[in-house]
């Protein structure tokens, strides 16, 4: 901790009081206050407090940064207070105190014979990790599975990963689906119950949660445009695990929906137009790009024929005017090469926002956040679309 002692001369009513902030220069542009208790004689500042204002001015990340601390002292007379020159105390380096957050993670299911290329990453978002401490994943795991976690930096070793920095549970073949991680000796997590589980990592606590998932996340479309191969045909995903399967694929005459990557239990067209049956015969779509829906709470499926454009301040036409991108069945993608400034946009279908994606380069989700353009020039656009799992684009600027 930091103590700053003083000895002023002041009347015998008057008070002392102080403020005390770091900046990253000795100009203190901008600054952060960092909370301190003082008396009449003395300041005092404690890690804890010092901790907070070193995270909310640096960010979470333990790194050490050079750091200019200040002080003003106020004397208070009454109602009145005057505020003596500041002093500042020099330059110091400070680390945050946090846990190491790596930038992947990825799950080991029986890891004693498993490859490095087994292993399954975990999703994150785009944001910086120590604001978003969260990773998930949703698997399917075989009955008494072993669940290990494996940094990236384990990850990197190769087939070596095992020599890594592995994360587990506090007890070797624990059945509990929620408690802390630990990095000396670390324990399987056995799940018992073959299925579909999301994994949750909490890695500002160091900590996981193991939820059994009732329903796979996924549907398959098998039909004339792929050769009527259930083990290879396209995928709907239900990101809520809400039984409402979306996603966007190349149509083409008959298909049908596949719970499984096989015939066994697949729906046809149902008794009314817009529901299915496994009863059902073929259903069928004139040849074009869909947006296709299905809900087996309903049993209800809907099929929209799509055009995909851009739209946004970034591009030509602003937020009125879509830039039109054209298809290519061969790579089964949507490009478009066009100006672009800085700015935002979106890909959306048919001119209009029902069927919208945004988010990031590497995912792209039904209505996600806005894209960034940061400079201008003329750019190549490429949109793969497939579902909220896997859809992403490219962007490269000529």
């Amino acid at each position: 901790m930091v103590r700053i002692t003083t000895k002023s001369e002041i009347k015998a009513d008057a008070s002392l009081s102080y403020r005390l902030e770091l900046s990253d220069s000795d100009g203190f542009e901008t600054a952060q206050p960092v909370n301190v208790i003082s008396d009449d004689d003395n300041v005092l500042v404690t890690v804890a407090n010092l901790n907070k204002a070193m995270k909310e001015f640096f960010g979470k990340a333990p790194v050490a940064r050079e750091v200019y601390l200040r002080t003003y002292i106020y004397v208070t007379e009454g109602t009145s207070a005057v505020r003596y020159d500041s002093n500042i105390l020099g330059l110091v380096w400070i680390t945050p105190d946090n846990r190491v957050i790596e930038s992947g993670y990825y799950l080991a299911v029986n890891i004693a014979g498993a490859a490095r290329e087994y292993l399954i990453p975990f999703k994150h978002s785009d944001e910086d990790v120590y604001e978003d401490p969260v990773f998930t994943v949703m698997t399917e795991v075989p009955a008494n599975s072993r669940l290990l976690i494996v940094p990236q930096s384990a990850y990197d070793l190769g087939n070596d990963f095992r020599n890594g920095q592995l994360l587990g549970a506090e007890q070797d073949q624990t059945t509990d689906y929620e408690g802390e991680l630990v990095t000396s000796n670390p324990g399987n997590i056995l799940i018992e119950d073959a299925g579909w589980i999301r994994v949750t990592l909490n890695m500002e606590d160091y900590t996981y949660t193991v939820e059994p998932l009732d329903v796979s996340p996924y549907m398959y479309v098998p039909g004339n445009h792929q050769g009527w191969d259930p083990p290879t045909a396209p995928a709907l995903y239900s990101a809520a695990m809400d039984m409402v399967y979306t996603g966007y694929m190349y149509l083409n005459g008959g298909f049908k929906f596949a719970p499984e990557r096989s015939w066994d239990g697949a729906y046809g067209e149902g008794e009314t137009e817009g529901t299915i049956s496994t009863a059902g015969g073929d259903i069928n779509a004139v040849p074009g790009f869909y947006y296709v829906k299905v809900d087996m709470t309903k049993l209800t499926y809907e099929l929209v024929e799509t055009t995909w454009g851009l739209i946004g301040d970034a591009t030509p036409g602003g937020w009125n005017d879509d830039t039109l991108m054209s298809y290519d069945l061969a790579t089964n993608s949507w490009s478009v090469t066009t100006n672009l400034i800085p700015g935002g946009f979106k890909f959306r279908a048919n001119s209009g926002w029902d069927i919208n994606v945004g988010g990031s380069e590497s995912q792209l989700v039904f209505d996600g956040d806005d894209l960034p353009v940061t400079e201008a020039g003329s750019y190549t656009i490429t949109l793969y679309l497939s579902n909220d799992e896997t859809s992403y684009y490219t962007i490269v600027k000529n």
